[in-house]
C-alpha cells in the first residue's frame, strides 16, 4: 500500500515549514530512520525523517516552496509495489524531478538588484551580500557557524560566486584564518559572525521577504507586548570578584582548554536565585500560575536573520565547568543548525546578553509563557563607593523584564537581590 508523507510538527511552535533541500530523489529506497529532507521551521533548519521503509514514487514539493502542517510532501512505493504505478494512481502535483534536487536552492536565491550584485558576485569574485546574507550554500553555512567563519570574508567558487562547503574549508585551513572556536577564549560572549552588509538599493526599494523565522519572531513578540503588562526592575552588579575568581579557575581549567566567561557566572547565578525564589521560575495561564520543577535557561542567540533561544537544562545543579560547556555546546549547534528538538523547547527563563556589544542597559521583550527575562549589559569601568572611599570598579547592569501577572514588584526586587549577591559573593554559589 503506498505510504503518503505528510509534514509533521518539527519544533513546539512550528505552524509551516519550507523545503530546504531533498536528500533523497524519486526511485531511491528509503528505510524507517533515513532522513528524507531539510526543513526550515520557525527555529531552524530541521531533518525530516522516515518512518517507514519504500521506494520514493512522488515528490510533490520543489526545494524552496513554503509547506503548510500535515501538507502531503512525498509518496513512498510500499513493498512489492511498482513506483510509476504509484505516481500515475496518486498524481504527480508538483513533482520534483531528480536534476532539480541539485540546483541551487530557493532559500539562497538571489533577489533582484542592479549591476553586479544581480549575477550574485562583485567585480572581484568576492561573494555579495543579497537580501542581508551571502549566497551560500546551507552545508556551507553550517560549516562556516562550527567554524565560527564569516562568510562574508570567504571567496565562492561556485556558480555566481555562491560558497560551498570546500570554499569555507580552504578558509578556514589558511594559516592566518581568523576561524576560531566560538566562545572558547573570551572573558564575554561571543559575539556572532559579523552580518552581511546590506547592499544599498539604487532606482527601486529592495524588498527582503520575511523568513519563517522572522515571521515568528514579529509574531511572538507583538503576543508578548499585548498580552504581558511588563515590570523592569534594574540593578547594577559589581563584579571585581567574580572577576578575579574566574582568573584563577581559568588557570586550573587550562590544561582542558576550558575558559569560562562571566556569562558562566551569570547562567549559574541565575538558575541558583531562580531555585531560591521558584515563582519566578513559572509560566502564567489563564487559571493558574505554573511554577516549574525544573530550572532550564534559555539563551538568546543572535544568528543571521534572526534570533533563537537554545534551552540549558538543569541549569542549577551543573557546576561553573559544566555551564560553559553546555552553553558552548547549543550555541554553536544553534548557529549552525544541528539543534534537536529537546534543546529548543521546555525553557523556564531566558537570558539576554548585549554585553558584547557594549550596551550597558536595556529592556528585554518576555519569552512567553516564561514570566520573566533577563538584560545583561556590559562590564565597565566605574566610579563607585567602597565604604567611605571612592574607587573604581568593574560594574555591570542588569535589568528584569517580568510579567506583572505573575510577578510582583517586591519578588522581582527580591530575585534581582538574590541574583547580585550570588555574583558579588560567587563562593556563595558553591554553598
Amino acid at each position: 500500500m503506498p505510504i503518503e508523507v505528510n509534514l509533521a510538527k518539527l519544533s513546539p511552535t512550528m505552524e509551516s515549514g519550507q523545503m530546504v533541500r531533498w536528500l533523497v530523489k524519486v526511485g531511491d529506497k528509503v528505510k524507517e530512520g533515513d532522513t528524507l529532507a531539510e526543513i526550515q521551521t520557525d527555529k531552524a533548519v530541521m531533518p525530516m525523517e522516515s518512518f517507514d521503509d519504500g521506494i520514493v514514487a512522488i515528490l510533490d514539493v520543489n526545494e524552496g516552496d513554503d509547506i503548510n502542517l500535515g501538507q502531503r510532501v512525498l509518496v513512498l512505493a510500499g513493498k512489492g509495489e511498482d513506483p510509476k504505478e504509484v505516481a500515475a494512481k496518486l498524481g504527480k502535483g508538483a513533482a520534483v524531478s531528480a536534476k532539480s534536487v541539485d540546483k541551487p536552492q530557493a532559500s539562497e536565491a538571489s533577489v533582484p538588484v542592479s549591476g553586479q550584485a544581480a549575477h550574485g558576485a562583485s567585480e572581484n569574485g568576492e561573494p555579495i551580500a543579497v537580501g542581508g546574507r551571502v549566497k551560500s550554500s546551507p552545508l556551507a553555512r553550517k560549516v562556516a557557524a562550527a567554524a565560527n567563519v564569516d562568510l562574508a570574508s570567504v571567496h565562492g567558487s561556485g556558480p555566481g560566486g555562491r560558497v560551498i562547503r570546500r570554499d569555507v574549508e580552504a578558509f578556514a585551513d589558511q594559516p592566518d584564518s581568523k576561524a576560531t572556536v566560538a566562545g572558547s577564549s573570551s572573558s564575554t560572549p561571543t559575539p556572532p559572525p559579523s552580518r552581511p552588509a546590506i547592499k544599498i538599493p539604487s532606482g527601486t526599494p529592495l524588498r527582503i521577504p520575511h523568513t519563517p523565522m522572522r515571521k515568528t519572531i514579529a509574531k511572538r513578540m507583538m503576543e508578548s507586548k499585548q498580552s504581558a503588562p511588563e515590570i523592569h526592575v534594574t540593578v547594577d552588579v559589581r563584579i571585581d570578584k567574580l572577576i578575579a575568581v574566574r582568573e584563577n579557575l581559568n588557570k586550573s581549567l587550562a590544561s582542558e582548554k576550558i575558559k569560562l566567561s562571566v556569562s558562566d557566572f551569570v547562567t549559574k547565578a541565575i538558575a541558583l536565585a531562580l531555585r531560591k525564589h521558584p515563582g519566578v521560575n513559572a509560566s502564567y495561564e489563564a487559571d493558574a500560575i505554573v511554577i516549574h520543577p525544573e530550572i532550564n535557561v534559555g539563551i538568546a542567540v543572535a544568528m543571521e536573520g534572526g534570533l533563537m533561544v537554545p534551552v540549558l537544562r538543569n541549569a542549577d545543579i551543573l557546576g561553573l565547568r559544566d555551564v560553559r560547556v553546555g552553553t558552548e555546546a547549543i550555541v554553536n549547534a544553534t548557529r549552525g543548525g544541528t539543534l534537536k528538538p529537546n534543546q529548543m523547547m521546555g525553557g523556564t527563563f531566558t537570558i539576554s546578553n548585549l554585553g558584547m556589544y557594549g550596551v550597558k542597559q536595556f529592556d528585554a521583550i518576555i519569552n512567553q509563557p516564561e514570566v520573566a527575562i533577563l538584560a545583561v549589559g556590559a562590564g565597565e569601568k566605574q566610579a563607585v563607593v567602597d565604604g567611605d572611599k571612592l574607587v573604581v570598579g568593574n560594574v555591570m547592569t542588569c535589568t528584569l523584564t517580568a510579567d506583572h501577572r505573575a510577578v510582583d514588584g517586591a519578588l522581582a526586587a527580591e530575585f534581582l537581590r538574590s541574583f547580585k549577591e550570588f555574583l558579588e559573593e560567587p563562593a556563595s554559589m558553591l554553598l
